[in-house]
């Protein structure tokens, strides 16, 4: 009976840690959503959302190998305790105040409900009090070990996948065709759009494009969160017809103007999808693709 005991004990301590592993994982592969995901709850800006982001999958991909490992197993122990029931708290508030078909919690390539993610947590909480009382491995090369989960927890969140800041001291501005731009404002299609006085970004997408559809979204909360005037954020769109009026209902960008364009436009003015344009009283001063749009930017343009 004891050793099927801890065999079992040893398949839960093993498949908790699995799982916190995975989680980061998918979280880190759609980590602009989970980004704007946390900004949502407009307790943070975009930088420090970012950096939440990371720690928290920085904070699960540790507590999964240190649990596998045992290597402070009691500290990892108690630290994945409070994050599961730091998270089931923040699970309750959603199902109870907001209308979330997706909580993030396995990234964006596996969609999970709220109240199917709270259960989980909680069949995980219990599960780990049956694990309470492992001890820690005493083995060769623990500090070694102890070292390496650290690094493996810290390198993918904050070096492989830096924060937009970090990223765009290192980045070339989007560069685009200033003749093609002016023949296509010269265009029929344009004949309403007026660029002439005052502050406007117009974002150049693609309704194909996964990256376009990203940069929607987190222009639409940067404009929700900080109350900016949404006339003065334009859209030219290219691709399916069809796509394209499905476009803003599924990018939460409603409230911003969409003039279709013909590809050859788009294409000719750049060849990088999205490409968002600063002007000011009808002339580009800046350009930003997707990691370049920043709530810093944005505010200061349009505020």
């Amino acid at each position: 009976m004891e050793k099927f005991n801890n065999i079992l004990k040893l398949i839960i301590r093993i498949g908790i840690g699995v799982f916190f592993i995975v989680s980061a994982v998918l979280k880190l592969l759609g980590l602009e959503h989970f980004e704007l995901y946390i900004y949502s709850f407009k307790l943070f800006n975009l930088t420090l959302s970012g950096l939440i982001a990371r720690a928290i999958i920085a904070s699960e991909i540790l507590v999964g190998i240190l649990l596998i490992i045992k290597v402070r197993y009691r500290e990892a122990w108690w630290f994945t305790l409070l994050m599961l029931i730091g998270f089931s708290l923040l699970l309750i508030y959603v199902i109870l105040f907001r209308d979330d078909s997706n909580c993030h919690c396995m990234g964006e390539l596996v969609e999970i409900k709220p109240s199917l993610s709270l259960i989980k947590n909680l069949v995980a909480i219990v599960l780990l009090f049956f694990i309470r009382n492992e001890e820690d491995y005493h083995f060769r090369g623990r500090v070694f070990a102890l070292v390496v989960a650290f690094l493996a927890a810290l390198i993918p969140p904050f070096v492989l996948f830096p924060i937009d800041n970090v990223y765009n001291a290192f980045s070339e501005p989007e560069i685009y065709d200033e003749a093609s731009l002016h023949a296509l404002m010269q265009d029929s299609v344009m004949l309403d759009v007026k660029l002439d006085e005052g502050n406007y970004i117009v974002g150049i997408v693609s309704s194909g494009c996964d990256f376009c559809r990203t940069s929607c979204l987190k222009m639409s909360e940067i404009a929700a969160n900080n109350e900016l005037d949404s006339t003065r954020i334009l859209y030219w769109i290219w691709g399916d017809s069809i796509s394209n009026k499905k476009f803003p209902s599924e990018t939460h960008t409603e409230a911003f103007t969409f003039v279709e364009v013909h590809p050859l436009s788009a294409v000719r003015i750049t060849n990088s999808f999205p490409l968002y344009l600063f002007f000011k009283d009808g002339e580009v001063i800046k350009t930003a693709n997707l990691r370049q749009l920043t709530e810093k930017d944005v505010k200061n343009h349009l505020q």
